[in-house]
Parts: C-alpha cells; sequence; structure tokens
C-alpha cells in the first residue's frame, strides 16, 4: 500500500537565464566579498564604539543602510547570487 502523496508541490522562485562574462563575475565577486569586510569592520567595531552601542540611533541607521543595499537595490547581482556564487572567477584578466 502507498502511502506518498499523489503530488508534490514545490515551492521556490524561477529565475529567469543569466548570461554574464567571466569578468563581470569577477567584478560582482570582488564588490560582494568587499561589502562582507565592510559589513563586519562597520557591525564589530564601530556601531560597538558609539555612545550607546546598539542603542544608538546611528547603529539602527548603519543597519538599515547595510539590509537596504543586500536586499532592496538588488545589488550585486542578488537575485542571480546563486549564479554568481557557484562561478569561481576571482581574476579573469579582463580590463580594468
Amino acid at each position: 500500500m502507498n502511502t506518498l502523496p499523489s503530488v508534490l508541490v514545490i515551492q521556490g522562485e524561477l529565475i529567469s537565464d543569466v548570461t554574464v562574462t567571466p569578468e563581470q563575475m569577477a567584478k560582482l565577486n570582488a564588490a560582494r566579498a568587499t561589502f562582507r569586510e565592510l559589513r563586519s569592520i562597520l557591525l564589530a567595531q564601530i556601531v560597538p564604539s558609539l555612545d550607546g552601542g546598539w542603542k544608538n540611533p546611528l547603529a539602527t541607521e548603519i543597519e538599515c543602510r547595510l539590509e537596504s543595499i543586500t536586499f532592496d537595490t538588488g545589488n550585486f547581482f542578488w537575485k542571480s547570487r546563486h549564479a554568481g556564487a557557484a562561478h569561481d572567477a576571482i581574476d579573469a584578466g579582463g580590463v580594468q
């Protein structure tokens, strides 16, 4: 006797095909890495040193701006980040 459901519902987001050059992907990967470094510096060193630390209104503003960059603007090719993360282009030797 089969007790498995007859239909399996899969939820997710379909994204369109993307085409990027190795140079473009290298730049996006570098920008993403630099942003992670900046975020780490701001949240681990700058915000705690503010008067009041995380209770300081500037801390909330910094965090809000970082989230905006990551999520709201689509910066760093965020919608297709999985395609970028799978690409290992670091230095593709493109024109600077």
